[in-house]
Order: C-alpha cells, then structure tokens, then sequence
C-alpha cells in the first residue's frame, strides 16, 4: 500500500510510515510525479493543503486522509464520507502548545512587548515613558468556545490572577465549575471581558462571527485574540473596528487568506501583534500531531478502528 504526504511531517512519523508502507513526499515531486503519486496511494497525510472533492476523484484508491492537527475545514469531510474515505485527525497533539501561544500573545499584546523590542533595537531605550503597559490581575479574559484548548487556557489563567468567562452553546457547566470559569451569553462575555480569545472550529456557523456587529460590543479597551481559524473573523471589519478605535487591540496567529497579501494594513497597526500561524509548532506538537496522524493512517489501512475519527 502506498502513502502520499502533501506536506513535510516529522522524521520520526515518516520512518514509522515506510516501516508499514511506501510513503511518496509529493513535495519533492514534480507537478506529473505528484498525480502519478496520488493516483496510486491508499492514504492521505495532510497539514494545511486542501482536499476537495476533486482531489478525491484523482484518487482512485483513496481509504484514509489524515489531518496533521485538529481543524479538519481544508477537507472536504462529507465528499470523503459520500466516497467511503475515512478522515481522522490529532486532537489532542497541539491543544497545550496551542493554549500556551494563546496567553503568550495576550501577554505580548498586553506589555506592549513587540513595540518596546523594536523600540530597544532602534537605539530608542527613552520609549519606556512612551508606553503604559497594561497589567492584568484583576482583568476578565473571555474565551468564545470551551473546547479542548479554550479549557486549557483557563487552567493556565490563575496563575495571572485574571478572571475567566465562557460563553458555549454547549458549555460543561461542572467543567467550567472546576476550572472557576463562569459561563455566560456572549453579549455578556464581550461587554466584561478585558480579552476576548476565539476558541471555535470554522464552519458555516461560525465563519465571520466575529463581524463589525460583535466588535461594537467589545470595550473599546478590549483585546482580540485569535488562534484558532482565521476565517472565524470578518478582517476588514476588525481592521475598521482598530482604525476606528472601537477596541484597543488584537493579537492574531491566523488570517483570512493565509498567507495574507503583501500590504494588509494589519502590518503597519501597532497596537496588533502579529504570529505565522505557527501556535502548534512546537518541538513536542510537531512530533505527536505526526505520530497520531501516521497512526491513524496506519489502523484504517491495516483494518483497525482509529483512535481519532472525523467521520
């Protein structure tokens, strides 16, 4: 059987795969090699590429696609169930390097730490009067969705002495309880909360949730945080809502489109910090997101039930 990976993944995942497999690295292959390659493989392993429906149909052999990480929105999941492929993915591999980067750039956003780096490096060490930092005991943290990474976060959040709110249509009350987060409606969560950190899967409900609408009920001191999927923001409205003043400040690991185009405005806003999309990429996240993702390619191949299925 034969393995196909869009994408480069840990060295450790690619040596358990070719003990079980043939595995082609479509990144090294030509534009001809890779739809030879695909044609003839049974797995899947991807990280950001997209798997449409037609890339389905160039697959003939096609059981199993296996997503590096958590969101499975750059694959088609219902053309792949019509076609009885199976889809697993790695929930669990990313969740703490994910949550730590969450508090890294609310902690960035709040101390100004990007802004002062470059000031220091510029020879201007007097901008230490130019920038009152804010200090965050005794501050709200909202976290839209109380998923795995979102409980994560407030675990780690006492430790600044922040207070933590919720706000899930599907919120565990007894978690939420053992973790001291209060679950709220969201009109509530946005008029309280000092940060408000997005913590929800994009799809159709939740694509551009965070629109012009959202943003007015914000404190116009409040901090936007994203790590999650760029799309669960309407860019142009938050970038108007910065302009405009309508919050103080975001801090964002995604876009919408990624990579986002040369000259987005978001570049030149200092009151915005900015990361690659890499919150998962840690040394330990690299390795488990592989390992979970080859594994789950492994059991659907040798006809065991995957540990992590999507479908």
């Amino acid at each position: 059987m034969q393995v196909y990976l869009t994408e480069k993944i840990h060295d450790a995942a690619l040596a358990f795969l070719r003990e079980h497999f043939h595995v082609s690295c479509g990144y090294l292959l030509s534009e001809d090699g890779r739809k030879a390659a695909m044609a003839e493989s049974d797995g899947l392993l991807v990280r950001s590429a997209q798997v449409s429906a037609a890339v389905m149909e160039g697959m003939p052999k096609l059981k199993v696609i296996a997503k590096h990480g958590i969101g499975v929105d750059n694959i088609d999941v219902e053309a792949a169930s019509r076609r009885n492929i199976r889809v697993v993915n790695a929930p669990l591999a990313n969740i703490n390097a994910v949550a730590e980067h969450t508090l890294a750039l609310l902690l960035a956003a709040a101390k100004n730490l990007c802004c002062l780096d470059r000031r220091v490096r510029e020879g201007g060490f007097a901008s230490r009067n130019l920038y009152l930092n804010t200090e965050l005991a005794g501050r709200t943290v909202g976290l839209v969705g109380f998923g795995k990474i979102a409980r994560l976060v407030a675990k780690k959040l006492p430790a600044l002495d922040m207070t933590v709110l919720t706000s899930d249509p599907y919120c565990d009350l007894h978690e939420a309880k053992r973790l001291n987060t209060r679950c709220v409606g969201l009109e509530e969560l946005l008029s309280e909360s000092d940060f408000v950190s997005l913590h929800t899967p994009l799809m159709p409900a939740t694509r551009a949730m965070v629109n012009a609408d959202f943003l007015k009920k914000m404190k116009p001191s409040a901090v936007l945080i994203n790590a999650s999927r760029g799309g669960v923001v309407d860019e142009p409205a938050l970038i108007c809502a910065l302009r405009e003043k309508t919050i103080a400040g975001a801090a964002l690991d995604v876009f919408d489109p990624e990579p986002p185009e040369a000259g987005n405005p978001l570049f030149s806003m200092e009151q915005v910090v900015l990361s690659p999309h890499n919150a998962a990429l840690t040394d330990r996240a690299m390795l488990a997101m592989s390992m979970d993702s080859a594994s789950g390619i492994c059991d659907v191949l040798e006809g065991r039930a995957p540990e992590f299925p999507v479908n």
